[in-house]
């Protein structure tokens, strides 16, 4: 009798998870076929209008765009003070409108200039297609399959990034060829993990990671190409890029991690511990000091374990996502490639519990709004809890009757 009861709830986990994986997954694919299929329209002389799903000329790029023509003029007084860059973006863009601002480093602004020459509409949909073919590019340089790449370039994750036009895949698959490559060329993976200079927070925990592992090359050519990106950044932006940055730009993160959560806005994206518990109502000072024990407790856990390693891949996401205060969903493409991967070593044997750990980026705000929180920081201890089982043994072929 339990061994019948055991193999009915095998089925239903079984087909019960394909079942919610390839619905929620069509229901993701179908909108994300709707928010961007009249941004083509654009290609044809379309006016530059409100793009779904933030309601924004093409999301977060009307930061990214205005910020490459301002680092252009070398304006960075407009750059990093909010109310001017607002009415600097209203002027390219469309007036009177509340854009966000801009506070990354002055390395990012390496990638935004050149962007910048190019026309607003056309820039957004090329830096689309770059971050997409140089993604996948970087991941089969990595090793990874085919079926894996293509499950990672359309994962839930990965589909909000293309809509917002971020840095979310390169950023995800940077990070993964990093680790990969570094395994057997130390300097290669070290340098590779050194871009992420432009955008820090993707790739927080490699500097730990190459400590860990004592692999010393890897982490001096982490620190030479991230020092080289913000020496360059100086060279073509000057001195006044880094003061402003250091005195406005810090000065709009430290007021956007303070901000009141609101589940039905940029925070019901988040990924981090400190959007967690914010969300639980506790206050900033008592986050803060928490984050900080979240980030070195993650830092702990690259140095101290003993990944084995099919498993750093997936330790190394969970990790950073966990030590990392500002993080999103857009961030967690990394996350979907090593779960399609732990799916793989599996023989593609799935559950409920796997597809929900897949679909959870692009549930994450539906449940934030039903719930008043941000719970991503315990689905990613999950998903970095259900990686590290060991693979199970091949499913052999029964021996044939004579």
């Amino acid at each position: 009798m339990k061994s019948r009861l055991r193999a009915y709830l095998r089925f239903i986990d079984r087909f019960g998870g394909i079942a919610i994986l390839l619905g929620f997954w069509g229901i993701f694919l179908v909108a994300f076929a709707q928010h961007m299929a009249p941004r083509l329209g654009y290609l044809a002389g379309k006016p530059i209008g409100l793009d779904a799903p933030c309601n924004r000329p093409e999301c977060d790029f009307s930061v990214f765009w205005p910020a490459g023509k301002l680092a252009q003029a070398h304006d960075f007084a407009t750059l990093y003070s909010p109310p001017r860059f607002i009415d600097a973006a209203g002027q390219m863009l469309i007036p009177h409108f509340p854009y966000q601002t801009f506070f990354y480093m002055p390395p990012t602004l390496l990638v935004l200039a050149p962007l910048s020459h190019l026309p607003f509409e056309i820039a957004a949909l090329s830096w689309i297609g770059f971050c997409i073919i140089a993604s996948l590019l970087l991941l089969r340089l990595a090793g990874y399959g085919w079926a894996v790449i293509a499950i990672g370039l359309l994962s839930p994750a990965a589909l909000i990034d293309y809509q917002l036009v971020q840095f979310g895949m390169l950023g995800g698959a940077l990070m993964l060829a990093a680790i990969r490559l570094g395994q057997r060329y130390p300097v290669l993976g070290g340098a590779l993990s050194g871009l992420f200079a432009i955008k820090p927070q993707l790739g927080l925990i490699l500097p730990v990671l190459w400590l860990g592992q004592r692999r010393w090359r890897a982490f001096a050519a982490c620190g030479a190409v991230g020092l080289g990106l913000c020496l360059l950044s100086y060279l073509c932006f000057g001195q006044g890029a880094w003061r402003a940055y250091l005195v406005q730009g810090r000065a709009q993160s430290v007021a956007l991690l303070g901000a009141p959560f609101d589940a039905a806005g940029e925070q019901g994206w988040g990924a981090s511990v400190y959007w967690m518990l914010r969300s639980f109502g506790v206050g900033t000072g008592l986050t803060g000091g928490l984050q900080i024990v979240a980030t070195l407790a993650a830092f702990a856990a690259m140095l101290l374990v003993k990944w084995r390693p099919a498993q750093l891949c997936a330790a190394a996401v969970c990790l950073n996502l966990i030590a990392v205060p500002y993080e999103y969903t857009c961030y967690m493409t990394a996350y979907g490639v090593i779960l399609a991967q732990s799916a793989q070593n599996r023989h593609w044997r799935i559950g409920i519990l796997d597809a929900l750990l897949f679909l959870w980026p692009g549930l994450c705000l539906v449940i934030s709004i039903a719930t008043r929180h941000e719970l991503t920081p315990l689905i990613v201890l999950a998903a970095l809890w259900r990686t590290s089982l060991p693979r199970p043994a091949p499913v052999l072929p029964a021996p044939a009757q004579e």
